[in-house]
């Protein structure tokens, strides 16, 4: 058993974190987390995370998957979300990079360990629709109870736990912004257990939930509008990144980032790039309204649009002269910008 969950890791890893202020170099860096590992794999007894129960329903995956026998020899990131926390859909691309990065032939396998916060969010039919809408391929597993998060007493969405290929526990990262850390935390641990023989290149069952459905002309549509001259609808099918600008009766006048051509991720900018497009018909050119493509702390606002860092924008609204109001969702706040 995991004695004192995550608690177990603190003094070692708190130690690391202190080292790695101080560390100059990627290098320095990587011998840090390098000793690091000597240090836990050299530990009497493994802080090993228990067995998922067998009775849990998975997703994007072929059948229930055993974190002993089916993923012994694999560096698993655990990661504990739920699917309304923003925070935990700001880290989903850091994981899409990961996984894009590293595959199970790599010896990394990402579990989501879905761990509701409210009722509703414990109904499969509800997680299917979040792993279609995020585009998430790696496995899910539906933790109604929460039984792993109250045995390695979890305290916050998200947190990721870093697993050794013997199901030892490395690594806790908790809340969002973490990426450089991820990155190097699982490249380390991935080189280390290679040289010491125990990391497996077996694929594990992959069967992506959204590969079962029937196709559909539109996927989440967000939004809808109707334009100026009252012929033409204006749909955000934010599932297909894509805008359509159709006639009233559905015909398809215009599709624009279609398979992220012209834009990437329209439509959910909230949780990935952070910006507001504007679309020109006539000139046929898209622009940024709003953001500079990373998420932006800032509280205050009043710069230019494109310069105006903003982060999870919901809405927008343009008031008078060109002042442009934007509602963002994790600042919890109005921003106010100057579009030229």
């Amino acid at each position: 058993m995991a004695a004192g969950g995550l608690a177990g890791l603190l003094p070692a890893q708190t130690q690391l974190e202190y080292a790695l202020l101080d560390a100059d170099t990627p290098q320095e860096k990587e011998n840090l987390v390098y000793q690091y590992l000597k240090k836990m794999d050299s530990r009497d007894r493994d802080l090993t995370v228990p067995e998922l129960g067998g009775d849990l329903q998975w997703l994007n995956t072929e059948g229930p998957i055993s974190l002993h026998k089916d993923l012994c020899g694999k560096v698993v990131v655990l990661d504990f979300f739920t699917y309304c926390c923003i925070n935990c859909l700001h880290l989903l691309p850091d994981l899409h990079a990961l996984e894009h990065q590293y595959s199970d032939k790599d010896g990394l396998v990402i579990v989501g360990v879905h761990s509701a916060k409210f009722p509703n969010e414990k109904v499969l039919d509800n997680i299917k629709s979040a792993i279609l809408r995020y585009n998430i391929v790696h496995p899910v597993v539906n933790d109604a109870e929460a039984t792993l998060w109250h045995e390695l007493e979890v305290s916050c969405w998200p947190t990721l736990v870093i697993l050794g290929p013997r199901g030892n526990m490395l690594f806790s990262l908790v809340g969002e912004g973490h990426r450089e850390k991820l990155f190097l935390f699982t490249s380390v641990t991935l080189k280390f257990y290679k040289e010491r023989g125990q990391i497996k290149d077996n694929s594990i069952g992959i069967k992506l939930y959204r590969d079962s459905l029937p196709p559909s002309p539109l996927l989440f549509p967000g939004k809808v509008t109707l334009d100026n001259s009252g012929e033409r609808l204006v749909i955000a099918d934010t599932g297909h990144h894509r805008i359509l600008v159709t006639q009233k009766n559905g015909e398809i006048l215009h599709t624009i980032g279609e398979e992220r051509r012209i834009i990437k991720n329209i439509g959910i900018e909230l949780v990935h790039r952070h910006l507001k497009m504007k679309i020109d018909l006539e000139l046929e050119m898209v622009t940024t309204v709003a953001g500079i493509g990373i998420q932006g702390v800032d509280k205050e606002g009043g710069a230019k649009g494109e310069e105006q860092p903003i982060s999870s924008p919901w809405d927008v609204v343009f008031g008078n002269s060109s002042n442009v109001s934007v509602e963002l969702l994790t600042s919890h706040v109005y921003t106010c910008m100057t579009v030229c």
